[in-house]
């Protein structure tokens, strides 16, 4: 089927991202998570790579701020899709990570 406006022709793409969401031809949510995933993992990095240099604190304040925000964001949308479980195993990930961290400064 093709599309046209203003005597053009308007191209047939696999997948566009728009507001922030990713969608794809099919309307699945994988195409976000996986972009979703991929950004998770940075800040998991970031988060694990600063741990021993920082208190407990400033690995909470980038969880928040890496993190949360992305996770939260139009999670109404893509939180029931059957690929979502993926990144949301990595939070919780992160999140013992910087438990872990605040027992060891105790002692």
């Amino acid at each position: 089927m093709k599309i046209g406006y203003n005597n053009k022709l308007i191209p047939n793409v696999l997948s566009t991202k728009f507001l922030g969401l990713t969608t794809d031809s099919t309307l699945s949510w994988r195409t976000h998570i996986n972009h979703l995933t991929t950004k998770l993992s940075t800040a998991y990095y970031v988060i694990r790579s600063i741990k021993p240099l920082t208190s407990h604190k400033t690995p909470l304040s980038i969880y928040h701020s890496l993190f949360h925000t992305v996770m939260s964001y139009r999670i109404i949308f893509w939180g029931n899709s059957c690929h979502s479980i993926q990144s949301f195993r990595m939070p919780k990930t992160v999140i013992r990570i910087i438990n872990l961290m605040s027992d060891n400064q105790l002692y």
